[in-house]
């Protein structure tokens, strides 16, 4: 049964409002999806501006961390270095004080002579089965008033009874004068020096 006044009102009418509603329904739908995607939106701008922040921390520490890692790096090979260069050093180490060959050379020159000049080398050598043997080498220059003087120093040095292997250079005459240049070496005694060292 119809409405009376049914027919009061056009079609055309019914047509219009039915279209309004739906663009009104339309309007409401587009305002929400457009509301959830800003929201989306939002959200993953806070989540990427968060990675940034945390991709900063990371790399932050990771900077920090490898600066420490390549210190650490550093200082454990300037220690291993350290331990080899002592090693090294300590196989050199003369087994005879430095004050006592001064001592001994200066204590057996002749009067007349003079010392220009004292060199201590240390060598090392490997022999059969990994045995290192260090042997002291010393170099004497300076002057005396004779061949004689000079052969008199070699006489000391070697009744001294520290010293090994003692040889002449040479001896030269200094020019316009009777006075002689000459250098001596020798070997400082390793046999003597540790028995020194033990009655110490």
């Amino acid at each position: 049964m119809k409405h009376p006044f049914d027919d009061f009102l056009p079609p055309s009418y019914h047509t219009k409002h039915e279209d309004q509603r739906v663009m009104k329904m339309g309007f409401v739908l587009v305002a929400i999806v457009s509301i959830a995607t800003a929201a989306a939106f939002a959200s993953s701008l806070n989540g990427w501006r968060g990675l940034l922040q945390n991709r900063e921390s990371v790399s932050t520490r990771w900077e920090d961390a490898e600066t420490r890692v390549i210190a650490f790096v550093r200082a454990q090979k300037e220690m291993k270095d350290s331990v080899e260069e002592s090693a090294v050093i300590e196989q050199y180490i003369a087994n005879t004080p430095r004050s006592l060959i001064l001592w001994e050379v200066t204590q057996s020159l002749p009067s007349d002579s003079v010392l220009h000049d004292i060199r201590l080398e240390t060598r090392m050598r490997v022999e059969n089965e990994d045995q290192k043997v260090i042997t002291e080498l010393l170099t004497l220059l300076g002057m005396a008033s004779s061949d004689a003087s000079v052969s008199a120093y070699i006489d000391s040095l070697s009744a001294s009874g520290r010293f090994d292997n003692i040889a002449l250079m040479y001896s030269q005459q200094e020019r316009d004068t009777s006075k002689r240049n000459f250098s001596i070496q020798l070997e400082v005694r390793q046999e003597i020096t540790l028995a020194m060292e033990e009655t110490h």
